[in-house]
């Protein structure tokens, strides 16, 4: 590559939010021979800028798929031998799973080579013991990272306040605990302590245990504005619940799975949904599995009928929720100036094809997974 490819690259790991730049180094690739990676560049560019699920953003990712295929290795052959995963975002490895062990003697090497910014961590599950993490969270270089997935991690308890003693994780937005032993009094010290002053995003989906402690924390955490929440399969009883989406004025995303087929309904059904569900900014819904059923749907959609503005809600998610004919007509007949969808998900309702069609003329720019 020539002086100024390399300017151009070292211009975007050394401003990674900076968009412009990476789309003059994607002209710049397309008139040095290398159209394929300029094109694929410029759609991720293009695709992270346009409004979330929108078919734009879907033409511009199909085509980035279209030219990732066949060349994605060779074009992350920088990174590879230092991760055991890695996904390109907005033109650049961005993403990496690492292995905590080998992450601190590769850092250094890893991020002058790609502008990660999200980190999935793992360890040997088979070493006895496990590998230990002061090494990891000393490492610099976490300062730059944005999102950090510990999921399944099997945190210990000295591990959690590791977690919140670290220095390097002030600029951190989104936070995965998923699948570990979370304690819930650690819980409160995280959402109401000044650690992770930029966190914006939490995922702690199947910690069915942490229900209580969340309506508890998240109030009194007003220092913090969640716009990502991900608590799939958390137990929560109708006045916890109530508290915790009190408490997200803010959130963006929002993720309440339960488990299907268990015959036992979710926590939504004990709440009237148009008027618990914090609509203002939702953009993302998945309420899969909860059983609302068609009542719930009609509840959803009066409210949102009502609303004086647009509601931004363009991702939603009612797979197994015992939707029938009145919950269908009460989606096919909700406003079209107030309710836009770009994905739609029912599956395991049991709709009929006229149904499905039903769906797709109502919501002709969604994706509708039946």
């Amino acid at each position: 590559m020539s002086s100024d490819g390399d300017a151009l690259r070292a211009g975007v790991l050394l401003n990674p939010d900076d968009d412009t730049v990476r789309l003059i180094y994607a002209d710049w690739l397309e008139e040095n021979g290398e159209p394929e990676r300029g094109g694929f560049v410029r759609a991720q560019v293009w695709a992270a800028l346009g409004e979330p699920h929108s078919p734009p953003v879907r033409q511009h990712l199909d085509t980035a798929r279209k030219l990732f295929e066949g060349r994605g290795a060779n074009w992350a052959a920088r990174v590879r031998r230092f991760v055991f995963q890695w996904q390109f975002a907005r033109g650049f490895v961005e993403h990496v799973a690492v292995d905590v062990t080998g992450f601190p003697r590769h850092a250094s090497d890893l991020f002058a080579l790609e502008p990660i910014r999200a980190l999935k961590a793992r360890r040997n599950a088979r070493s006895d013991p496990p590998a230990e993490l002061d090494a990891f969270f000393a490492v610099p270089q976490l300062e730059r990272v944005r999102r950090l997935d510990l999921a399944d991690l099997n945190l210990g308890p000295h591990e959690f306040d590791q977690l919140l003693a670290c220095p390097h994780l002030a600029r951190v937005t989104d936070l995965s605990l998923r699948g570990n032993r979370v304690l819930p009094d650690w819980l409160v010290t995280l959402l109401a302590g000044a650690s992770f002053p930029a966190l914006e995003g939490l995922d702690l989906a199947d910690l069915a245990h942490l229900g209580p402690r969340l309506a508890a924390a998240l109030p009194r955490a007003r220092h913090r504005a969640l716009k990502r929440a991900n608590f799939d399969r958390v137990v929560f009883g109708s006045d916890d619940l109530t508290r915790v989406l009190n408490s997200l004025k803010e959130v963006e995303e929002l993720r309440l799975a339960w488990i299907p087929g268990t015959g036992r309904p979710g926590p939504l059904t004990h709440l009237h949904l148009g008027w618990a569900l914090p609509w203002r900014k939702l953009r993302l819904l998945d309420i899969s599995g909860q059983g609302v059923g068609s009542n719930g749907v009609v509840e959803l959609t009066t409210e949102l009928n009502r609303a004086k503005e647009p509601v931004p809600l363009r991702w939603l998610s009612l797979a197994h929720n015992r939707v029938g004919a009145d919950g269908v007509t009460a989606l096919v007949k909700s406003d079209p100036a107030k309710l836009n969808l770009y994905h739609l998900d029912v599956r395991g309702n049991g709709l009929t094809l006229a149904q499905r069609a039903a769906l797709q003329a109502r919501f002709p720019d969604a994706v509708i997974e039946a």
